[in-house]
This record gives structure tokens, sequence and C-alpha cells, in this order.
């Protein structure tokens, strides 16, 4: 993880550098995808001011601005508020995924038919495999499911993992 301190209106100092980079350096306790972390600490008359911006994976930006009459405060006050934050994606991360794509797939459907847009799609072409080694690939990218070309009926098919820890195989029809 990558650390930016800018510090504005107050001189440099090594020990407020340090505890920033002990307190942010904290945080992948509670998330471990965190690829930098700005922070800006700034005074304004009788404000000292820490602003925090945490880069993630997938472009997410997560953002803490806190003020104080005293910068350890405020550091700590943003890095609590960033921390906050940090494990309620986290555990909204973990619904999306417990909840299964099926779900998802309902509701991005019901969009459709009420004129919604496809926001992202995903367009790869795999080599014919067997169920077999569609479920070692559906272990590989931990997805919830995987849509393959059959080897031996050179049929779309669909492997995905069932809640009892199996997977299911979805084949069409011939």
């Amino acid at each position: 993880m990558k650390i930016k301190i800018a510090e504005r209106h107050t001189g440099p100092s090594e020990a407020l550098r340090s505890y920033v980079v002990e307190k942010t350096e904290a945080l992948e306790r509670f998330f471990d995808r965190i690829v930098s972390v700005d922070v800006v600490l700034s005074v304004e008359k009788e404000r000292q001011i820490a602003d925090f911006h945490a880069h993630l994976t997938n472009r997410k930006l997560i953002s803490a601005r806190e003020e104080s009459g005293d910068m350890y405060a405020s550091i700590d006050k943003a890095i609590d508020r960033l921390r906050r934050q940090l494990v309620k994606f986290k555990d909204q991360l973990h619904e999306v995924r417990d909840r299964g794509g099926a779900a998802e797939t309902a509701r991005s459907e019901e969009g459709e038919t009420s004129g919604g847009q496809i926001i992202r799609t995903e367009a790869y072409f795999q080599k014919p495999m067997s169920p077999e080694e569609a479920a070692l690939q559906l272990d590989a990218i931990e997805k919830d499911f995987l849509v393959f070309v059959d080897s031996e009926s050179d049929q779309v098919a669909i492997i995905y993992h069932r809640r009892d820890g199996n997977f299911g195989l979805i084949e069409p029809r011939r």
C-alpha cells in the first residue's frame, strides 16, 4: 500500500508523518485491498484538518475528513471514520457474494425489461473443456458461475456453486 502525505500551511514533522504511516498501515487489518492512501494535513487558523482518501481495487474511493484543535486527534478521528467505512464496504461485498449470482441475475433481467441498461459485461472465450475442468476453473476464478463450451457435446453449459458446497451443471436440451 502506498501512502502519500502532504502538509499544507505547516512545517514538516517527522513524528507526525510516522504517526500517520503507523495508523494508516493498521487499516490493512480491516480491508486488504487498499491500493494507496492520500493524506493531506492542513492548518487553518485554529483548525487542524486531516483529510484521507483511500483508493481501493476496482477504482473505489473512500474518504474521511476530520478537524479539531489537535492534529493527532484529527488523525485519530479520520482513521476511525475510514476504518468504519472500510468495514461497511467489506460487509457489503460479502453480502453480494453470499446472495449469489442468481438474485443478481434476476434483478438485472427485471431492469432490462423496464428499459434498464447493461452496465458491465465480460466477454472471454475459453477452449472447450469438460465439466470437471470447468469446476476447477470456477474455483480458480472465484466467481459464482462459469459459462463454458462442453468439449463432449460442443454445447454451451453453465457450472455454478450450490449452497451445499457441490457444483450444479446446466446443459441445454438437445
